[in-house]
């Protein structure tokens, strides 16, 4: 084999090992992005739930013009995410 096959050998195999050392970071941030998601979700609609729990009538369609949700879609987190 020609020494000019040999160095692109070489910068081949750094150029996968750099490319899967840069797909394996890509893959750890973006779990945590999911789990930082998660939890930032459960957060949210765990406080929606509480302080909708025992709050004056007509809270709910408040909630909904603050929000930005439908009642259904309230009520459907709550019990997704509450406690």
């Amino acid at each position: 084999m020609t020494p000019q096959g040999n160095a692109a050998d070489g910068a081949r195999k750094e150029l996968e090992q750099q490319l899967a050392e840069t797909k394996d970071r890509r893959e750890k941030a973006l779990e945590e992005a999911d789990r930082l998601r998660e939890k930032a979700e459960k957060e949210f609609w765990s406080t929606v739930q509480a302080t909708l729990a025992g709050a004056y009538h007509g809270a709910q369609k408040d909630a909904t013009e603050v929000l930005g949700y439908t009642r259904d879609h309230i009520l459907k987190k709550t019990k997704q995410y509450g406690k």
